[in-house]
C-alpha cells in the first residue's frame, strides 16, 4: 500500500448477533423481536451465516466477522464448528450481549466499570472459542462514547469500526485516530454516501433485505468511491439473520429469501470482478496501512 497505489480497498464485514435483535427499555442486553416474548433466537443467524460464508468461499473473499460473544456460544452449542467455518476470516468482537452501551433505548447508560467487565468477558469468550487474538471491535448499534473507547483501548484492541463517516473530499476512507474521544486508537469507519438522487445511504446492506434499496446501488457506490478514495477502505456490513427474517423478526417467504441471497451474491460477484479494487479483511488493511506509514516515516527521517 504505497502512495502511487491506484486501488480502492473493500472489506466485507458481518455483524453476527441474535435474530432481529433490538434494545429494550430498562435493560442493557438486547432481545430478539418481538421483545415481549423475552427471548433470544439465532436460527436465522445460523442459516444466514452458513449461506454467507458459503458465498464468500465461492468468490474467494476473506471477510471480517464481528461476533457477539453470546451468539457465538449459542451457535457452537447448536453444533456449528465456528473455528473451522471462520478459519480464513478475521474474528472480531461485537460485544457480549449486544448491550445498549449509551442507554439510548434502555434509558440506563452503562458505567465504565460495567463496560470493561462485559467487553473483557466478550473478548475472553471469543479468544477461547477461536484460539486467536481478537483485535477489532464494533459496538452494538454502532454507538460509542469516550468510556467505550477508553475501555477498548485498555483491553488492547487495535481498531474500532463503529463510526459512520461521509466519504468524499474531507475523508477518503483512511484510518484516523479517535481524537474526539481523546484516544489514539484507530477508526476504520463505515462510509456513508449519496445515491443518484442525492439521498444519503450507508454501507449496511439491511436496506436491500427490507426492500428499500437495490443491490446495483451499492455496486455503483463502490465504482464512485474507486475514483475518489484511492488507498482508502470501503467497509460493507451485513447481518446474516437478515437473509431470512426482517427487522421485526417476521420470516421472509421462500421467494424473498432467494431474492435476498441473489442480491448478496450480485454484490459479491461484481466486487470480485471489478477492476481497480482489492478485497481484504479489515485487519489486513490495518497491517498494510501501518507498514506503509512506517516506511513513509523512515523515509522522512532518512531525508532529514
Amino acid at each position: 500500500m504505497t502512495k502511487n497505489h491506484k486501488l480502492l480497498y473493500v472489506a466485507i464485514s458481518l455483524d453476527i448477533d441474535p435474530d432481529a435483535n433490538c434494545a429494550v427499555e430498562g435493560r442493557h442486553d438486547a432481545l430478539s423481536s418481538p421483545v415481549r416474548h423475552g427471548k433470544i433466537r439465532v436460527e436465522a443467524c445460523k442459516r444466514g451465516l452458513q449461506k454467507t460464508l458459503e458465498l464468500l468461499d465461492v468468490y474467494d473473499i476473506d471477510a471480517t466477522l464481528f461476533y457477539e460473544a453470546r451468539t457465538a456460544q449459542m451457535l457452537v452449542a447448536d453444533g456449528m464448528d465456528l473455528p473451522v467455518l471462520s478459519e480464513r476470516h478475521e474474528v472480531s468482537c461485537h460485544s457480549l450481549k449486544h448491550e445498549d452501551y449509551l442507554g439510548k433505548v434502555s434509558g440506563v447508560p452503562m458505567k465504565e466499570e460495567s463496560l470493561e467487565e462485559t467487553i473483557t468477558k466478550a473478548k475472553d469468550i471469543l479468544e477461547n472459542i477461536f484460539k486467536r487474538d481478537v483485535k477489532g471491535f464494533r459496538a452494538p448499534y454502532t454507538r460509542i462514547n469516550q468510556a467505550v473507547v477508553r475501555v477498548i483501548e485498555r483491553l488492547g484492541f487495535q481498531y474500532d469500526s463503529s463510526e459512520t463517516v461521509a466519504l468524499g473530499t474531507e475523508w477518503k476512507g483512511n484510518p484516523f485516530p479517535l481524537e474526539k474521544f481523546d484516544s489514539d486508537i484507530l477508526e476504520l469507519a463505515l462510509p456513508s454516501f449519496l445515491d443518484s438522487k442525492g439521498k444519503k445511504m450507508s454501507s449496511y446492506l439491511w436496506a436491500i433485505f427490507e426492500g428499500q434499496r437495490g443491490s446495483g446501488e451499492y455496486v455503483d457506490a463502490v465504482l464512485w468511491a474507486r475514483d475518489i478514495a484511492k488507498n482508502g477502505l470501503f467497509v460493507f456490513s451485513i447481518h446474516p439473520w437478515h437473509l431470512y427474517v426482517d427487522c421485526q423478526g417476521n420470516p421472509f417467504n421462500r421467494e424473498q429469501v432467494q431474492k435476498n441471497r441473489d442480491n448478496l451474491e450480485y454484490i459479491l460477484s461484481h466486487l470480485k470482478q471489478m477492476h481497480g479494487i482489492q478485497m481484504l479483511r479489515q485487519d489486513t488493511y490495518m497491517e498494510n496501512w501501518a507498514r506503509s506509514h512506517r516506511a513513509d516515516s523512515d523515509a522522512q527521517i532518512s531525508l532529514s
